[in-house]
């Protein structure tokens, strides 16, 4: 938000943005979202749920709408960044470092490089079920699809990584 379009968080939102912020930011990221296109993406959402502050807080399932919301601004800020030519290659992960001992984790890398070749479908559902820890009902409601479908890719999501860490030598099991 601009300084012009400001306005102060409305009652019980300060809490739900410490609580939900950093889910979203952890769903861009294993999305493949990066720097500034996270940091976009991620803030668009909260502007978001502020916005619809008065029905969000009610709403049955905060989250699944925090990450549709998410994804679509994702596309959104991904599309524009790759418009103006400001994106750097997306096979270059970030370091992702453990905040708790500061040691640099090369199976998270290994891991996110491997789920950026799954199919779309497969990686969101398999993000949501397995590093989010979201239950398959939260995840079709997310994707738009019935929950044996979520669960239908997740479950080709986890046999194709098998098959990936088989295949190469060395993979984080």
């Amino acid at each position: 938000m601009s300084g012009s379009e400001f306005r102060p968080a409305a009652p019980g939102f300060e809490a739900f943005f410490m609580s939900y912020d950093p889910r979203v930011r952890r769903y861009l990221l294993a999305r493949g979202a990066r720097n500034e296109v996270l940091k976009e993406a991620a803030d668009a959402t909260m502007e978001e749920a502020l916005r619809y502050w008065d029905r969000l807080r009610h709403h049955p399932n905060p989250q699944a709408w925090l990450f549709k919301v998410a994804a679509q601004r994702h596309a959104k800020s991904y599309k524009e960044h790759l418009r103006q030519e400001k994106l750097t290659d997306p096979g270059d992960f970030d370091r992702l470092v453990d905040h708790d001992t500061g040691i640099y984790c090369e199976d998270r890398l290994d891991l996110l490089r491997r789920l950026r070749e799954l199919p779309e479908q497969q990686r969101e559902a398999l993000v949501m079920f397995w590093l989010l820890d979201m239950p398959y009902e939260q995840i079709a409601e997310v994707m738009g699809v019935q929950a044996s479908t979520a669960r239908a890719h997740a479950a080709r999501a986890r046999a194709r990584l098998a098959q990936m860490y088989a295949d190469e030598e060395g993979g984080c099991t």
